[in-house]
């Protein structure tokens, strides 16, 4: 147990990491739109990579061993980790989608779900997860 709890505080550091400089490129001030669009999302990808993986590791730490990203969402929904299972199975839609195609006007829509929607809920889910104690 203290071994996953050591892995579980690791992977909220690397998580807090990447949420950080998603908010950042998403107040960013970058003068090229394509290159500021291209780099929120591949850093909403990574984010939302690390984001599952410490939800697993939660859901690890009571007992559940579930290793599939969306199995992952519905059952932290399931268990109140996150409130509201649309959005984030569209984030983990629209992270496949861009991971595997690159199409500019799917892009820009996701990028717009990505600065208006999708880092709100992060945030919040993450600061919510935060002050938990996983033990």
């Amino acid at each position: 147990m203290a071994e996953i709890n050591i892995k579980l505080n690791l992977e909220k550091e690397k998580l807090e990491k990447a949420i950080i400089n998603l908010e950042k490129v998403c107040k960013s001030d970058i003068y090229d739109k394509r290159i500021k669009i291209d780099a929120t999302i591949q850093r909403f990808e990574y984010t939302i990579e690390l984001f599952w993986k410490y939800l697993k590791r939660i859901l690890e730490i009571n007992g559940r061993d579930i290793n599939l990203p969306k199995a992952i969402l519905q059952e932290s929904y399931q268990n109140a980790l996150i409130s509201n299972e649309k959005i984030w199975l569209d984030m983990l839609r629209d992270r496949n989608q861009t991971s595997h195609t690159y199409n500019e006007q799917l892009a820009d829509s996701i990028f717009h779900r990505i600065t208006n929607i999708y880092t709100t809920e992060i945030r919040k889910v993450f600061d919510y997860l935060s002050n938990k104690d996983w033990r």
